[in-house]
């Protein structure tokens, strides 16, 4: 026999096999080496788990709650209501894995401190004994590719199945799979959570590479409701959501402002273009005469007294807006105009620190402006005017030099803007932190205007025991505004209408280098005319520093029983500085300072109890108490007669007067009752009811309790046998609910009899101090309740990419609250009574559509809502008028049954007469019939500030890293009084300057057209509240405009950067109307005053701040 040969003995076919025993023993060493290092977490992680009962997500919690594994699995593949126990001590994942899933078709994978869970892949072909009624296809064809996402990231743990089988698989970690199907010509479902599911024909192709786009869907999506939170698919009340990007959209200072355009049924009106001025939001209609019409805002689980102008937008992580009173009733007596649920951006589970940038800056200008008769054709009128008076023409035109002096451009500029805001967030094992400061400076387009705010956030979360959690969250601003005296001004008093007045025939400053006295400067001249450069050189500034912090504790006693408690506080204190100087030499300077401040006190808690029975019962009830102080303080003094301006208002005391100095006090306190059940069966049939009592130290002994409750139903059809496997319908809910919300509509003590304090000089000129009766009790009031039924669906429909919210809704509110007068004899001039109702009701209809997917995108989003406003009952039926103004306007407004609360109510003109005066219609008498007479029983309703409907459209366009983001609004139906044209329309009546629109369009005796569109020009001529006046101010105005590019930062070598972007934007850059006025959004007598007659002033236009464009670039940048 042959021996074999010496080792020595170099032999080719035996030297090849050696080489590859080698490398492949080298590939095993490496791998294992690797798979060491990367296992090496999870073999030396111990784990103690003692839990009983509990559900796999509980379980799943607790690990991820503990360690550093993270889960990646579909929700659709594991069950998370099924219940285990497990108990072990110090015992590796992989010991808990088998534990949870042995006997399960459930896999596994560890890859360091990432678990992939995962069905157990089936084929067909192995299928053993099939019925006889059973299609059965054998395996012939190999497919393998990967999943991702637009941005090319991986999806693990998609779903791949060939549709019409149970054939499937899932992608691994790099979101690759293989699987083999029954030909070449099969169709794949592919779906992942959070993103559309996508339907693909192989077409013979045997590597397919998948994208799946982000759904707007949003089924699984958590929704912030009442004292908790819940999945979208499982709502039964009626919220909408404001994304993130809608709220960065555009560059605002007040968040109020941000929420535009995001929801259907809320309408957010700016009433003046003024820096940091009011903002007024209404959820389907206001409810109150006298009360808060404004929703409650709910930051961080704090309800927040008063507007939240002290948020930055960029920090807001998500905007839910509760409508209905299924979702509003838990909150009770504020519940009635909708609540605006904030939540601010946290750091994430698992995220690495970040830093993220965000910066813009812009220019403003004026979105209109006056157009205005220039200096000969001023002359023109004027001399019109003096020649109608019987008076000598003062101007020759001929020598006047044009076109004089453009007033507007003498006190308007174009002003900067800026906001800058820098995130820090991150996590460690068992915490998050989200840290921000923002910079907002604002200048104002009129000179001496403007806004700055600074502020600073912080938000924590820590694990401190399995059992234990805890949150902080801490808000800090300060503001400083400037103000300058524009809206509401009349024959020149106020900055705006002093620009409109003046006469262009003068100069802004006379020879002396002093604002032109232009009051002193003609016969025919307005005396209430003031230079408008003097209301610039006046200083009127508010300072305002706010605190908002809360934290709170979250106690798992069992995995189905929880405690939360949180307390807050809520601190505010301001300061209103203001100083006159001396400009002429009688002038004597005057100055004031009032402070103002405020705090409240929260606490709440709330037990929550939440469990699956039978894997088909789910219940989630909560019942808590909660408890809310609130202290609010006042003072201020004025004085006047001052030697020069060199201490302004920082030296009172050098003042020669001193005004009677004043302070006030008040606090009220709310405690409460609250309790909501949830219950789901099969995940198809959902209901929800909840009851809240509400105890106010506001009202007398009768009444201090009010009592909301609330109930709501949904049917879930799309889960139904006969719709689930429908290719066109993929959601389809039906909800209905009724409840009963509230409104204290009262300021603390108007229940009680009041003493306020007088001075009276007696001739000695000695001063008496005393007290006497300011108002009367009525131990009676009670709670102003709304009653609210809500009908609607949601419809998903063509693989979710159209997207529909329906809902109808009725409300109505009894006991109004209002003044009312009482007869001289009892000594008080009114006592508050409830003495009313009003009803709101109204469609929402929102549109959702993703048109285009792919590399180019495209997406549209629409809101809809018309909301009927009209008064069901007042107290005998008697009118109630709104305040008039001064010597200027009667009463424009008026609280009438059957008409919308506040409609405009006045007089119609039928013309002009023989003396080219306005006439008016003669139409009614003490009998109900024509008198002859024109009075105040010939007025008649003339229209409502209340639009028909208001719409919003958002549209997004985005190839690559280019986005285009364009953001419509719209009000349809509504009228504004043009107050403004009083002044500068009324034939120069007072010898202000006039609108060109005059021009050849008034009565002369050389013309005596009875139908010319202007009076004769003449200080006889006499206006009034009429259908001159009032005008229709729908719109339709382009609110944003973006145009971005996202930088790619790792083909250009930013490496360590996750994104940059740079846009261009801007803001209300055009409006659509036939509204005359500067604005049709104005409404510059819009007050939170609890006097009725105040409140009842909608939709006044009277010198109005106008409102910006704005043309910005900006910078976003995350590393």
């Amino acid at each position: 026999m042959k021996k074999p040969p010496k080792s020595g003995v170099i032999i080719p076919w035996r030297l090849k096999f050696d080489l590859k025993m080698k490398l492949s023993l080298l590939f095993l060493i490496t791998v294992s080496f690797i798979m060491q290092a990367n296992s090496s977490y999870s073999q030396k992680t111990k784990i103690s788990l003692d839990l009983g009962n509990a559900t796999m997500e509980e379980v799943i919690d607790e690990i991820e709650a503990n360690t550093e594994f993270k889960f990646i699995f579909n929700t659709k593949t594991v069950d998370l209501n099924r219940r285990v126990s497990i108990n072990v001590r110090k015992a590796t994942i992989k010991r808990v894995l088998e534990i949870l899933f042995t006997n399960k078709d459930i896999v596994y994978a560890i890859e360091d401190r990432k678990i992939l869970l995962k069905r157990k892949e089936t084929t067909i072909g192995v299928l053993s004994a099939p019925s006889s009624n059973v299609n059965v296809k054998s395996i012939q064809f190999q497919l393998s590719g990967s999943i991702s996402d637009s941005e090319g990231q991986p999806l693990p743990g998609a779903s791949i199945v060939e549709k019409g089988t149970s054939n499937g698989t899932q992608s691994d970690f790099d979101g690759n799979y293989t699987m083999e199907v029954a030909n070449g010509n099969a169709v794949l479902v592919v779906s992942y959570i959070g993103y559309a599911t996508k339907e693909i024909s192989l077409n013979g192709q045997s590597v397919l590479d998948i994208v799946l786009e982000e759904s707007a869907a949003g089924l699984e999506e958590v929704v912030v409701v009442g004292y908790g939170t819940m999945k979208k698919a499982d709502l039964t009340g009626s919220v909408s959501q404001v994304k993130t990007e809608t709220l960065e959209a555009v560059p605002v200072y007040n968040m109020e402002q941000a929420l535009k355009v995001g929801a259907a049924g809320v309408r957010v009106s700016q009433n003046s273009g003024t820096p940091g001025s009011r903002i007024e939001v209404r959820i389907r209609g206001g409810n109150s005469m006298i009360g808060d019409n404004q929703p409650l805002y709910v930051v961080d689980g704090f309800p927040v007294t008063g507007g939240i102008d002290f948020l930055n937008p960029s920090d807001i992580e998500s905007v839910d807006i509760l409508k209905d009173a299924s979702a509003t009733a838990i909150y009770g007596s504020r519940g009635a105009n909708g609540v605006v649920i904030i939540t601010s951006k946290r750091g994430a589970k698992g995220q690495d620190s970040k830093i993220e940038i965000n910066s813009f800056f812009g220019n403003q200008e004026a979105i209109n402006r006056y157009d205005l008769l220039d200096a000969q054709e001023y002359a023109i009128i004027a001399n019109e005017w003096l020649k109608n008076e019987g008076l000598d023409p003062f101007f020759d035109p001929n020598t006047v030099v044009n076109p004089g002096t453009d007033w507007w451009d003498a006190v308007f500029r174009v002003a900067p803007v800026t906001n800058n805001t820098i995130t820090f967030s991150g996590s460690s094992e068992k915490g998050r932190y989200s840290i921000s400061g923002n910079y907002y400076d604002q200048e104002g387009i009129i000179e001496n205007s403007g806004v700055v705010r600074g502020s600073v956030r912080l938000n924590l979360d820590q694990q401190l025991k399995s059992w234990l959690k805890m949150g902080v969250n801490l808000q800090l601003s300060r503001n400083e505004q400037n103000l300058v005296s524009v809206d509401n001004g009349n024959r020149g008093n106020s900055l705006l209408s002093a620009a409109a007045s003046a006469p262009p025939t003068l100069p802004i400053y006379d020879e002396n280098g002093l604002p032109t006295q232009i009051e002193q400067a003609y016969n025919f001249g307005s005396a209430d005319m003031r230079n408008p450069i003097i209301w610039t050189l006046r200083k009127n500034q508010n300072f305002a520093n706010s605190v908002l912090a809360n934290t709170n504790l979250d106690i798992a006693f069992t995995p189905e029983l929880s405690f939360k408690t949180l307390v807050g506080l809520q601190y505010q204190d301001g300061r209103n500085e203001t100083f006159i100087p001396i400009i002429y030499g009688n002038d004597r300077g005057s100055a004031s300072e009032s402070n103002s401040y405020s705090n409240s006190f929260l606490t709440e808690n709330v037990l929550t109890y939440s469990k699956v029975f039978n894997e088909k019962h789910s219940v989630n009830v909560i019942g808590g108490a909660t408890y809310q102080t609130n202290i609010s303080r006042n003072s201020g003094i004025s004085v006047s007669g001052f030697a020069n301006n060199v201490t302004e208002n920082y030296e009172l005391a050098a003042a020669e007067s001193v005004g009677n100095p004043f302070s006030g006090y008040t606090d009220w306190t709310l405690a409460s009752f609250l309790s909501r059940i949830n219950y789901s069966f099969d995940g198809k049939y959902l209901f929800t009811a909840s009851i809240r009592a509400d105890g106010s130290s506001r009202f007398g002994d009768n009444h201090k309790w009010g009592y909301f409750p609330s109930g709501a139903i949904a049917w879930r059809i799309s889960d139904e046998p006969f719709l689930k496997e429908s290719e066109v319908v993929n959601n389809l809910k039906l909800r209905a609910s009724y409840g009963i919300t509230g409104n204290t509509a009262l300021n603390p003590y108007q229940s009680l009899d009041r003493l306020g304090s007088v001075k009276y000089i007696y001739g000695n000129q000695t001063d008496v101090i005393g007290f006497v009766p300011s108002g009367i009790s009525n131990s009676d009031l009670k709670w102003e309740t709304t009653g609210q039924l809500d009908v609607g669906f949601d419809l998903n429909i063509l693989n979710d990419r159209l997207r529909f919210v329906f809902d109808y809704y009725k409300k109505n509110t009894k006991d109004l609250l209002a003044s009312v007068p009482l007869p001289p004899s009892v000594g008080f001039g009114s006592i508050l009574r409830n003495l009313g109702e009003i009803q709101n009701s109204g469609i929402e209809l929102s549109v959702d559509a993703d048109i285009l997917r792919g590399d180019f995108k495209w997406d549209i989003s629409t809101q809809f809502s018309a909301n009927k406003n009209e008064v069901m009952e007042l107290a005998g039926d008697s009118d109630i008028f709104g305040a008039e103004q001064g010597a200027v306007w009667p009463s424009a407004n008026i609280a009438r049954v059957g008409e919308p609360l506040g409609a405009f109510y006045g007089l119609l003109e039928d013309g002009l007469d023989e003396n080219g005066f306005i006439k008016y219609q003669d139409l009614s008498g003490p009998d109900g019939v024509p008198d002859g007479v024109v009075n105040a029983l010939d007025r008649v309703i003339l229209g409502s500030y209340h639009p028909d409907f208001i719409y919003g459209l958002t549209s997004n366009f985005s190839y690559k890293g280019i986005e285009l983001n364009i953001s419509l609004e719209g009000v349809q139906g509504n009228e504004l009084f043009n107050a403004t044209n009083g002044t500068h329309l009324n034939s120069f009546q007072r010898g202000n300057n006039q609108f060109r629109d005059i021009l050849g369009n008034y009565w002369t005796e050389e013309n005596p057209d009875p139908n010319a569109k202007y009076p004769k020009i003449s200080s006889a001529t006499q206006i009034t509240v009429s259908d001159r006046f009032i005008e229709d101010a729908s719109y339709l105005r382009i609110r944003s405009l973006r145009l971005a590019y996202n930088l790619p930062v790792q083909q250009i070598g930013l490496t360590g950067f996750d994104m940059a972007q740079i846009y261009l934007s801007g803001t209300n850059l055009f409006t659509f109307t036939s509204y005359t006025g500067l604005d049709p959004e104005a409404n510059t007598r819009g007050t939170d005053s609890s006097n009725v007659a105040d409140r009842l002033r909608f939709g006044h236009d009277q010198s109005s701040y106008p409102n910006a464009k704005i043309y910005a670039i900006g910078l976003k940048f995350r590393f």
